[in-house]
């Protein structure tokens, strides 16, 4: 008991909750404490590229196999099923709109990098390791939740198909193509590309 206190208090006073923290209490005492937008662009582009090149040079030095292919294809296969679970427990449980239910049921299968990096960073703090080719299944996840709400809402259409135009907005999100794209430069390059 005593290891999990000591645990939650050092996750508890890091730097990134702490930061949270400050933003909360900033936000409700009305404080016109504000990061500028760009600068907020600018460190979110940062952290996606680095995520998404950490995860490449990863997969340099750990090689492609059959464990990167089942962590890859079970990360997929769950970011895809969990929002069609969500959604059908939204809909029974919480009384919502298809659009709504659908809304929020693609938050559970995609991954938040914020929640991705401080988990990673509270095993690493655990003495806990995890290969860095994670980062490479956590890019994976974003798109394939979010095309399952979209087919979701789609059911309850007129059309019941999905629009072309946004399944490409999809695939393009400024996200996803850094992510991916700083990825495979990461993979080119491998470890001497860190240098």
């Amino acid at each position: 008991m005593q290891d999990i206190l000591s645990l939650a208090a050092t996750n508890l006073l890091s730097p990134i909750i702490l930061s949270f923290a400050l933003g909360v209490a900033a936000a409700l005492a009305r404080s016109d404490l504000n990061i500028p937008e760009a600068v907020a662009k600018g460190m979110s582009i940062y952290l996606l590229f680095a995520i998404g090149f950490k995860g490449g040079v990863s997969v340099a030095d750990h090689g492609i196999d059959g464990t990167l292919a089942l962590s890859l294809l079970a990360g997929v296969a769950l970011s895809a099923v969990l929002p069609l679970i969500a959604f059908a427990l939204l809909q029974v449980l919480g009384n919502l709109s298809r659009l709504d239910a659908a809304a929020v049921a693609a938050h559970y299968g995609s991954i938040s990098i914020v929640t991705f990096v401080a988990g990673t960073s509270v095993l690493e703090a655990s003495g806990i390791t995890s290969e860095g080719y994670m980062v490479a299944v956590a890019a994976a996840m974003e798109a394939p939740a979010i095309l399952s709400a979209l087919w979701l809402v789609s059911r309850g259409g007129d059309s019941r198909r999905m629009d072309p135009e946004l399944l490409r907005e999809i695939m393009l999100n400024g996200s996803i193509v850094l992510l991916v794209g700083s990825f495979v430069i990461g993979w080119v390059t491998g470890v001497d590309g860190l240098v």
